[in-house]
């Protein structure tokens, strides 16, 4: 009706309201509708008739009308506030729920937090476990020996458990980073079989690593998979359930080198054969609800598993793809898996305080016992689920199709296929685009003022949400200009209030704006617009809320309780480039400095004023990724860096580096020996010349693979004994030039021992507030040109 009042011409309307008021009964009411009359005036998008009240007429009624939308306005923005308030309490009790109250633990047959804390708290006592150390490769690695030892002794006789060392060596290319080659040589794993005594030809693998980051006890990353895994471990040998299938637990000693034992295992253990399905156990953050973020790929029975088994589920199919993305810099053994074993998967991770894991913060004490009860309840009842499933030895079988899954505040998931999800999208557009076809082309819509009207409000909604968009935007670059960068770091609700106040008030002022210059009389088309304004708001800002401030999705969410240090690498190092001929042509030593955020080192400066603009590194143009010794192929995300002068480094066990032989192949290419020996983390880069390409190696599947930019990374890691490094390039030369055809430098890096300290680092770190964490180490780097 609405729509049909504002199509009448105005010279009609008057005339029938003439008529009307003549006509008596009517009349009584005319005066009410001759207030609506809209007269014709410019069109504010562009050309159509919009209306305004006309001079003379009474304005009471009008008063009344504005009054009582601007109540159902207020009211509308009240409710809005309180759905919203309402929504974010459910979603923290969500996240601080982690276990029912009042549930059964501790007793025969149940997984039992305390056992596992113990576990922790053993692992992590060790310290910093970095691989090739002895705290990972004979501390660590005897500590979990003994445990298993001691849970085989209390197992039930209806299982067998067989346990095995494996010291692997191998090489491997991965696209992550940019893409670089790994090579590792006698790092660790230790694997356990569970299986019925009479033995399983099928099994599902449980995976966590031991090893850590240098300088960070490790506990949620990954000490404490770990030992919910030995739990699960003890729980299952101790049960008089006899299990269908194998379950295999690997505690390898290698994931933070890039995923390396985890491909030694699916690559050369006996066991790996056995294996239809995984479950990998990670760390995103420092306790917290373990959040489901990656499965298949395309098994949607693995999420229909962990659906009907897990006691605590959480799950989110848009974590999955935010990480698969490649937004964040960060891969799993999840990947080696899929990749390489081609073997359908289930990734978890814990996700709280994402700020403090990685660092000398992610201590044994920061995680919950609750957070241990729910992810060893859930890892239980799905690992006794799948080894007692018929459909785990014929997995290959339910391979079809990928999966859409959430949970619902954690209280239960919704899974179903992506073609359904496909099916529902699709029906959604159909509806909507039929549904408003139907009203354009209905006669009594059917005119150029309802059609424009239509696209106007159209175009109303989608400037209202750029325009806020580009507010927030604006914001952030100002912040920034005022030195406030990352102030959300310590203070998140100031931040979704700045940033989320912003954007929603951006939005209300666009559509206040249309509706004072384009719908300012029409109360009628005045009220839906405020319905669709109202209905706007809410799920911009439901999708906001849920994205920017529940930590749902993203594995960096924190509390505000807890530390947030700012991460900075520092690497003593000494520096000698080497000519064609062999000779020293530069040498130099200092203090490389990397931070790692987007303010670099601005908050720092004032507590170490020597690290400034004027010790900032400079790229040696003709060397392999600036020539610095980079620990991984990071120099594309890193915006500053600094290289302080110190004194030379000389470790106690300097790597060393050679030639071996320079030969031509008969396929006129130079083939370039090398061998190498030095500490138990190298890296190896190369460049070649104009002219020269590199055809081929002796490392991963024998296809150089080059790193962002165009330069070659190999990433060398050992476990406590390892034999020379032996490995060659071939050079396809084109044309000869006098600087030779290639450039190849290696880098030596000290992570544990005596050999990774200096007096010069020690005397740096200890200026450096206690909010940050400074990871430091000695390295050595040498360049060649050949």
């Amino acid at each position: 009706m609405a729509m049909e009042w504002a199509s009448e011409s105005g010279a009609v309307r008057r005339h029938r309201i003439g008529g009307e008021r003549r006509d008596g009964p009517a009349a009584a009411q005319q005066p009410e509708r001759e207030a609506l009359a809209p007269e014709p005036l410019a069109d504010a998008c562009g050309g159509g008739a919009r209306t305004r009240k006309r001079s003379g007429e009474g304005s009471g009624g009008g008063a009344r009308r504005g009054t009582g939308t601007g109540l159902s306005e207020a009211r509308a923005a009240l409710g809005l506030a309180l759905y919203l308030l309402a929504l974010r309490a459910l979603v923290q009790l969500s996240l601080r729920q982690l276990v029912l109250r009042g549930a059964a633990v501790g007793h025969q047959g149940e997984f039992d937090a305390h056992q596992a804390r113990d576990y922790l708290e053993h692992i992590t006592s060790i310290g910093p476990r970095t691989t090739g150390s002895p705290e990972n490769e004979i501390l660590t690695v005897h500590y979990l020996l003994e445990q298993i030892k001691l849970i085989e002794a209390q197992s039930n006789s209806l299982h067998k458990i067989s346990v095995d060392v494996q010291r692997p060596t191998g090489s491997f290319s991965i696209d992550f980073l940019g893409g670089f080659t790994s090579y590792y040589d006698n790092i660790t794993n230790v694997v356990v079989k569970l299986e019925p005594r009479d033995g399983a030809q099928h099994a599902v693998l449980a995976n966590c690593h031991f090893d850590s980051v240098a300088n960070s006890p490790g506990a949620s990353d990954d000490a404490v998979s770990c030992s919910v895994m030995l739990e699960v471990l003890r729980v299952l040998s101790t049960s008089s359930e006899a299990l269908h299938h194998a379950v295999i637990f690997l505690f390898n000693g290698a994931e933070e080198n890039v995923l390396q034992a985890s491909h030694g295992f699916i690559t050369q253990h006996p066991w790996a054969s056995l294996v239809r399905a995984f479950i990998n156990l990670e760390a995103a953050g420092v306790g917290g609800k373990e959040l489901v973020f990656q499965t298949g790929p395309e098994n949607p029975w693995l999420v229909q598993a962990y659906v009907s088994a897990a006691k605590h589920p959480f799950a989110s199919v848009v974590a999955q793809e935010v990480f698969q993305s490649g937004i964040i810099p960060s891969d799993t053994d999840f990947r080696i898996y899929r990749d390489f074993g081609n073997i359908p998967g289930i990734d978890l991770a814990f996700i709280e305080n994402g700020y403090i894991y990685h660092t000398k913060y992610d201590t044994a004490d920061r995680i919950l016992t609750d957070s241990i009860q729910r992810a060893g309840d859930n890892i239980l009842a799905v690992l006794k689920y799948l080894a007692t499933s018929d459909m785990l030895a014929s997995s290959s079988k339910y391979q079809h199709g990928n999966m859409v899954f959430f949970d619902v505040l954690g209280l239960f998931v919704i899974a179903y296929p992506s073609r359904v999800g496909s099916i529902i999208n699709y029906m959604v557009v159909m509806a909507v685009v039929l549904y408003l076809g139907r009203k354009l082309l209905h006669p009594k819509y059917k005119t150029a003022t309802y059609t424009k009207d239509f696209f106007c409000g159209l175009g109303i909604t989608l400037i209202s949400w750029f325009t806020s968009l580009v507010t927030v935007l604006i914001i952030a670059v100002f912040i920034s200009l005022i030195g406030q960068s990352l102030s959300w770091y310590n203070h998140f609700y100031v931040s979704v209030c700045l940033y989320g106040t912003a954007a929603v008030a951006k939005i209300i002022f666009i559509h206040t704006l249309a509706k004072r210059f384009y719908y300012v009389i029409n109360f009628i088309y005045l009220a839906k617009s405020t319905k669709r304004t109202m209905l706007s708001l809410t799920l911009v800002c439901t999708v906001t809320f849920l994205l920017v401030c529940s930590g749902t999705f993203f594995p960096y969410s924190s509390s505000s309780a807890s530390p947030k240090p700012k991460r900075v690498f520092l690497q003593h190092t000494t520096r000698t480039f080497h000519d064609l001929d062999g000779n020293v042509a530069k040498r130099d030593s200092g203090v490389w400095i990397n931070g790692f955020d987007y303010t670099g080192m601005s908050h720092i400066t004032p507590h170490i004023p020597e690290i400034n603009d004027t010790v900032r590194a400079d790229c040696e143009e003709n060397a392999p990724l600036c020539g610095f010794p980079w620990y991984l192929p990071v120099h594309f995300l890193i915006r500053k860096n600094w290289y302080l002068p110190a004194p030379e480094v000389s470790p106690r066990e300097p790597a060393h580096f050679r030639l071996v032989s320079k030969e031509q192949t008969p396929w006129d290419s130079i083939k370039l020996t090398f061998e190498a020996t030095g500490p138990s983390h190298m890296s190896f880069y190369v460049r070649t010349h104009k002219g020269a390409t590199l055809s081929q190696w002796s490392l991963g599947n024998g296809t150089p693979v080059t790193s962002k930019g165009g330069d070659y990374f190999v990433f060398y890691s050992h476990g406590l004994q390892a034999s020379t490094w032996h490995f060659w390039i071939e050079v396809q030369v084109l044309e000869e030039q006098p600087e030779g055809m290639v450039t190849v430098a290696i880098a030596a890096h000290y992570f544990s021992g005596e050999d990774k300290r200096s007096s010069q680092l020690d005397a740096l770190r200890e200026k450096f507030p206690d909010w940050t964490f400074p990871s430091a180490w000695v390295c050595t780097y040498n360049l060649f040109v050949f």
